[in-house]
């Protein structure tokens, strides 16, 4: 290792991905992610080759403020970033080389973002129902769809969930499934309180018994040879029956956001969605939770209310 005195982000960068690779649990896509984000924010820049142990908050505000000028990035895209610079930093706290992570010393509401794109349009009550209703009960891939409609999970989660994750009427969310078919044992949304759970409607166990019926001898609910499903093809199947029905198509995701602002828009609290969602703000929760009242309803609402 170089000598610590001079380490700098841009020398601790390659054993950090290292680390990253062989002793915590983040998968491939998010160490890609990572690269990624180093070489177009991080690579070759001052902040990056300057000592450690010699920069202040000042330092890392100065090139916060030229990163975000003019609104270059959206604070999402800037919080991925930080996120890179935080994990090099506590890895350089781990190793002793500094003490403290001057990031958590710096207000970041004093940086012009970028605005995000907020055109996340969830599927409606109505939809829901017509999309399940229109899926049969004898297709895996059609029960999985349906299933995710009484959950909210990240469908990489849906594909990790095995039987035994079901204890009474609550089904608990231990790991997931990368598109390399990878069984990941540690995942996002963790509390200090414990595991992730999301407890199980009537509809959802009556789901849950048809599908033990099809595929009986699996740990996994959807995994068969060692094989689970493909997000593609699920997201097929949906793209068919949005077709079937004339709905506009949304991916898996989508089933994410709509199933929680359903739950949002018939009264169910925040902060109860955002356990569900594994999120640790409910800043975070209130980017899922949109409208999913169709527009000739507000108007007959504002027509009933303001005449």
């Amino acid at each position: 290792m170089e000598c610590e005195s001079n380490s700098s982000l841009e020398t601790l960068y390659p054993q950090w991905i290292v680390w990253r690779k062989e002793e915590s649990s983040v998968s491939k896509k998010t160490i890609k992610e990572n690269m990624y984000l180093w070489d177009t924010f991080l690579k070759g820049t001052d902040i990056s080759k300057a000592p450690l142990k010699q920069l202040k908050p000042k330092d890392y505000i100065k090139f916060f403020r030229q990163v975000t000028k003019g609104g270059k990035i959206t604070r999402k895209r800037f919080n991925d970033m930080k996120s890179v610079m935080n994990g090099i930093i506590y890895y350089a706290i781990e190793q002793e080389i500094v003490e403290h992570n001057p990031l958590r010393d710096i207000n970041y509401r004093q940086f012009s973002y970028k605005s995000e794109n907020n055109n996340i349009i969830p599927f409606t009550e109505a939809e829901r129902l017509a999309i399940i209703n229109h899926l049969d009960d004898d297709d895996i891939y059609s029960l999985a769809i349906k299933l995710d409609f009484h959950l909210i999970l990240r469908i990489g989660e849906l594909k990790g969930l095995k039987w035994d994750d079901i204890k009474g009427d609550f089904i608990y969310i231990h790991r997931f499934i990368n598109d390399e078919n990878e069984i990941i044992e540690d995942i996002k949304g963790h509390q200090e309180e414990g595991k992730r759970f999301i407890p199980l409607t009537e509809g959802a166990k009556y789901l849950l018994e048809k599908i033990k019926k099809i595929n009986p001898d699996s740990d996994f609910l959807f995994m068969r040879d060692g094989k689970s499903l493909s997000t593609c093809t699920f997201n097929r199947h949906i793209r068919r029956c949005c077709k079937d029905l004339d709905i506009e198509y949304r991916s898996s995701h989508k089933v994410r956001f709509s199933t929680a602002s359903i739950m949002y828009k018939n009264g169910v609290k925040e902060t109860e969605p955002q356990k569900m969602l594994g999120h640790t703000t409910l800043a975070m929760t209130s980017h899922y939770l949109r409208s999913v009242t169709p527009a000739e309803d507000t108007l007959q609402k504002m027509n009933n209310v303001l005449g």
